[in-house]
């Protein structure tokens, strides 16, 4: 994390919402990797660009390797935001968590403008990089957690 102002829980939770308000429900597993994708900048400028169409993780990762060198170190350093950014995601009724899943209010978060020019170009930026992003999380749990190297 680059400093507690910059990732802070609001970017967060945008970054979090951006991706889980196409999902009926998520892992908590999967969840705590939208962070360190998507908070990162390399790695959500890259996504968020018209011309980057990664098929996969694996495509990801092999065509942006020098984004994920670091990614364990990044995923623990982001793991208190990813978990607080839930509670608060949970306590607006963003979500809710049953059964070890998060399972998504569609119709709470539907309200949110995830195109409002007040959230900030960062904030924005994120919301365009998660579409891609939720097509690369749509693999096994385990699975990615292989390919991005986390040591569990």
């Amino acid at each position: 994390m680059m400093n507690d102002t910059y990732n802070n829980v609001g970017i967060s939770l945008v970054s979090f919402l951006s991706v889980v308000r196409f999902l009926e429900k998520i892992d908590y597993s999967k969840a705590l990797l939208i962070n360190p994708i998507l908070l990162h900048n390399q790695s959500m400028k890259y996504l968020k660009s018209k011309a980057t169409k990664p098929r996969s993780m694996e495509d990801l990762i092999a065509s942006k390797v020098e984004c994920f060198l670091s990614f364990n170190k990044r995923y623990y350093s982001f793991l208190t935001l990813s978990i607080n950014t839930i509670l608060l995601a949970e306590k607006m009724q963003f979500i809710s968590l049953r059964n070890g899943y998060i399972y998504v209010q569609k119709n709470n978060i539907d309200k949110f403008d995830f195109s409002n020019k007040k959230l900030g170009k960062r904030a924005l930026e994120i919301v365009d990089a998660s579409e891609k992003l939720l097509k690369l999380l749509d693999e096994d749990t385990k699975a990615l957690y292989l390919k991005l190297r986390v040591e569990v």
